[in-house]
This record gives C-alpha cells, sequence and structure tokens, in this order.
C-alpha cells in the first residue's frame, strides 16, 4: 500500500471547486478531503484497487448530493408518494430545467481540456491547493461571523406584552442564539379580539394565492401599482415565512399569535392563536373555498387539523375546469367558484371566507390547450386570475356588503430560479420566495380611506390579524375610523423562513441557510 496522484479523480474535485465558487454548491470541507486521502491509497493487489474506485465512486456520487442544495434523501423519501402523483409531461419539463445543452458543453470542454492538459500538469497538485484555499475561505468567513455584531431586530408586542422592555442585543451573537432570540419575541405575541363587536357588521376574505412572490412579478413585468392599483393597504416585504403551501396556509391560519418553529406548526397551538376560531367567537360563520380538490399533499387535512378550519370545502365539482394541474388533476376557474360561493352566502352574515387558489402553481396546463412549458403560461395564468379577482370584486361592491377583501400569496413560485435552486424548485425558503406581495381592501359605503398606503418594512401573518383585530374594536366600516389608523403601530417582523430541515434568515442584512441543523452558510446570490 502506497500513495499516488488522483488520477481521474481529479476532474471529479476540479468540478466541485468549478461549482463551489459560483455558488452552486456547498462543499463540506473534511468529507471531501477524506474522499481524496481515500482516492491516493494505492495497493499492490488490482482487485483492491478496483474496490477502491468502485467504492468511491458511490462515495463521490453521495457526496455531490450532500454538497447540492437539492433536497435531503429524507425529505425526497418522505415526499415519495406526492412525486409519484407528477404527470409524465411534468416529469420532463422539470428534468429541461436541471440538464440543459449548455450544462452537458461545459462537462464536455471541461473534461478534454483536463485529459489533454494532465499530460504536463499534476493535478493532484491543483485539488490539494484548492482543499487548501476552500478551507482557508472557511475560516476567513468564521471570523467575520464571530466579529460582526448582530442586532436582534425589535418586534412589537400586544397590548400584554408592551409593557415588557423591547430586546435590543448589541454584543455579538451566533445565528443559532439570534434564531432562539427571534422566537422568544415571537411567543410574547398574541391579538386581543374583542369580546363583542357592536359596530357596523363586515365579512372577512381572504384570498390565499399559491406561487406568487415580488420576484415573480418582477420576472413577468408586473408592478405592485398595476397589480394592487384599487387597494387600500399593500405590503410590499411580506414574510410568508416558508415555501411550501400547508405549512403556509397553517401559519396564515394561525396569524393570531406569533410566528413559531417548522416544528410547532405540526403540534396543536390555543385556540386564540386561529385566525378564524377569533372570528367564529363573534359570530362569524367560517367558509373554506378551494378550486381545487385539496388532496396534494393533505392540504384539505392540514388546514382542519391544524388551521383550525374544521367546516366542510364548498362543493365545486360542477364548475368549469380551466387548468390541469401538475397531477393532471383539475383546477377550476377562480371566476365560477368565487361567483358561485358569493350567490349562496347570504346564509352566513357575517362571513369569514378562506379561498385557497393554486391557478399559479408551476406545471399546471391550460385546458383543453397543447401541452406547454408552464413558465411560459405564468403570465397568461396570472393574468387570468387577477382579471377573475378583480370580476369578484365588482361583484362584492354591488352586493353593498361591507367587506375586509385579504390577497395573501402562500409563497413565490421562484420563476426566475438562481444558482441554488432551479426554476420552480422551492426547497431553500430564499428570499426571492417568501417575500410576497400581500394587499387589503375595504369595501364598504361609509369607509375612510384617502390614498393607498404602502408598507415597506417587513412583515408577517401577525400583521394582518393585528389589522383585523383593531378593524373589529374601531367600527371603521361605520365611518368612525378611518384605514390609515389601523396601520398606527404595525408590527414588523425580521425575515425568517423554514421548511422542514431548512431554515433562513438574515444575519447581518444577508440571507443565511441552515441545511439539517448543520453550518449556517450564505445564500449565494445571483
Amino acid at each position: 500500500m502506497k500513495l499516488s496522484g488522483l488520477g481521474v479523480w481529479n476532474l471529479y474535485f476540479l468540478v466541485k471547486f468549478a461549482l463551489f465558487y459560483y455558488g452552486v454548491i456547498g462543499f463540506d470541507l473534511l468529507a471531501n478531503a477524506a474522499l481524496a486521502a481515500f482516492f491516493a491509497i494505492t495497493y499492490s493487489n488490482p482487485l483492491f484497487n478496483k474496490v477502491k474506485h468502485w467504492l468511491g465512486g458511490v462515495i463521490a456520487i453521495v457526496l455531490l448530493y450532500k454538497d447540492s442544495w437539492l433536497p435531503p434523501i429524507s425529505r425526497l423519501t418522505k415526499q415519495a408518494g406526492n412525486v409519484q402523483d407528477f404527470s409524465f409531461g411534468y416529469f420532463i419539463e422539470l428534468i429541461a430545467r436541471v440538464i440543459n445543452i449548455d450544462m452537458l458543453l461545459a462537462l464536455f470542454v471541461i473534461t478534454v481540456c483536463f485529459w489533454y492538459t494532465s499530460q504536463w500538469i499534476r493535478f493532484t497538485t491543483v485539488t490539494v491547493i484548492g482543499l487548501i484555499f476552500v478551507g482557508w475561505q472557511g475560516v476567513k468567513t468564521n471570523n467575520d461571523f464571530a466579529a460582526q455584531p448582530v442586532a436582534a431586530n425589535n418586534v412589537q408586542t400586544n397590548s400584554q406584552a408592551r409593557s415588557q422592555a423591547q430586546v435590543v442585543t448589541q454584543a455579538a451573537q451566533s445565528p443559532d442564539q439570534q434564531l432562539r432570540d427571534f422566537y422568544q419575541q415571537q411567543s410574547l405575541l398574541t391579538s386581543q379580539f374583542p369580546q363583542q363587536y357592536n359596530g357596523e357588521m363586515f365579512d372577512v376574505i381572504v384570498l390565499n394565492i399559491c406561487s406568487m412572490a415580488m420576484a415573480d412579478l418582477e420576472t413577468i413585468g408586473i408592478s405592485l401599482d398595476d397589480l394592487y392599483s384599487d387597494f387600500d393597504v399593500v405590503f410590499s416585504d411580506f414574510n410568508s415565512a416558508t415555501s411550501y403551501s400547508g405549512p403556509a396556509a397553517i401559519r396564515l391560519l394561525r396569524a393570531s399569535c406569533g410566528q413559531t418553529s417548522q416544528t410547532a406548526l405540526f403540534e396543536s397551538a390555543p385556540e386564540q392563536c386561529h385566525l378564524f376560531k377569533n372570528l367564529e367567537k363573534l359570530g362569524y360563520k367560517s367558509n373554506v373555498v378551494m378550486n381545487h380538490d385539496g388532496h396534494f399533499d393533505e392540504f384539505k387535512g392540514l388546514i382542519s387539523k391544524f388551521g383550525g378550519l374544521d367546516s366542510t370545502p364548498f362543493n365545486i365539482d360542477s364548475m368549469p375546469v380551466a387548468l390541469r394541474g401538475f397531477d393532471d388533476s383539475p383546477i377550476y376557474s377562480d371566476e365560477a367558484v368565487l361567483n358561485a360561493w358569493l350567490e349562496q352566502s347570504n346564509d352566513c352574515k357575517p362571513c369569514a371566507m378562506y379561498y385557497n387558489t393554486t391557478s399559479l402553481h408551476d406545471g399546471n396546463q391550460l385546458e383543453n390547450q397543447p401541452r406547454v412549458n408552464s413558465k411560459d403560461t405564468y403570465s397568461i395564468r396570472h393574468k387570468n386570475l387577477f382579471n377573475d379577482i378583480k370580476s369578484f370584486i365588482k361583484k362584492l361592491e354591488k352586493s353593498e356588503r361591507n367587506v375586509m377583501l385579504m390577497i395573501v400569496p402562500e409563497h413565490g413560485a421562484n420563476l426566475k430560479g438562481d444558482k441554488v435552486q432551479f426554476s420552480g424548485l422551492r426547497e431553500i425558503p430564499s428570499p426571492a420566495i417568501v417575500s410576497v406581495p400581500v394587499a387589503i381592501k375595504f369595501i364598504g359605503s361609509d369607509v375612510q380611506n384617502y390614498s393607498q398606503i404602502v408598507v415597506n418594512e417587513s412583515t408577517s401573518y401577525f400583521a394582518l390579524s393585528e389589522i383585523v383585530s383593531k378593524t373589529l374594536k374601531t367600527d371603521l366600516f361605520g365611518g368612525n375610523n378611518s384605514v390609515v389608523n389601523l396601520l398606527e403601530n404595525l408590527p414588523k417582523a425580521p425575515k425568517v423562513a423554514e421548511n422542514e430541515g431548512t431554515i433562513m434568515m438574515y444575519v447581518n442584512k444577508r440571507p443565511y441557510i441552515q441545511l439539517d441543523g448543520g453550518d449556517w452558510t450564505p445564500y449565494p446570490e445571483n
């Protein structure tokens, strides 16, 4: 047994160095160094060398996957049932996004160059230098991390907690400490709804839209001014706190308490945290309406069990089909579903309606149209959706009902993609995915509003609950308060987002991520 050069395995490490440099993958230094050392050992027995290369090849593939930003294997295993529901056409569409001609050509050129120059360049030396450089970069980053103080963002608490001093940490903090402080602050927040409401009654309608972030609007060339021109309040930096539909819906339905961890979402929560339960105590009747069957990822069950919406969903079986989902399931016309609900809503005054639409979800296809890349139809589907919403708003106005209408996207579509996640992938809740445009419109003849109010600070679901609570306390629809007063002392919140096994948080004004409880690393920016 002796040491030798890495041979063709140098190509493996050189490709990984290039991918790491451009932020396409992470790099576990110790594991990669150990693999290089394993390949450097040569045995006198040829059979042992063959076993070494075969075993090393398997380890190299596993390590490359581990270093990538792709979902953990455990996550894929849990999602196997959902992935099986994908249509064949959608599978092909996703594969084309991951493997493209440019990538294959680049790999071919690198391989040929390596083959040609290996005759006079000792690439094993290059690999060792590369490992040393990556290690030095890691030490430098950690030192910079420790040297910079982290100021914990202030959060305005509810009436019970406002008397407590706000926590501002000037000393250096680790990201884990910062995260703990954030959840500690959020645990103090609870909206205080009135015991009874004596003003002009109003309906609360929440339109929960799947796959629409600020980054997606920029990609298709739509501004907030155009999208929400006739809305009273617009949030330009709202944090959806996750990039998946089920958790996003639960967070919205539990808006009356502060943000919790991903794990806590799937545990029971106090009834006072459930926005719709608080409304039901005041005489509201909750309605669940969707333009899909709600079976994917057990969405319907999740909002019932963990979101507190246990009423039977509105029957949509007779509605016209507008789209086919990524699993070929029917997605019904938003206009038809909303109008049908409105026509039969007279039996719930006041109404608290939760509407969920998947019309913008990745992989959707227009009904009775040839299959095309779903990215190419996003702008069409977006235009159709908001035409339907505008039509619904006009009908609400004609009905002369008082309505508080909120549009709250679940998360973005990641339409453009970035270095880490190709278009449509949402495993990591990056800022481009969780920064969503939220808007509120008050419909009523006596509502006092003089101009649109745009909130540019980072906010999240608790702020919406506070606005609902204030509206119930101040008789806005009776003309005894103005919209601008509802936004006084509006709770702000730093941008922290989670999926299962993945956390994104801003550290020193830069997004960092933690995967499976590992080290915090900067999220690569385009």
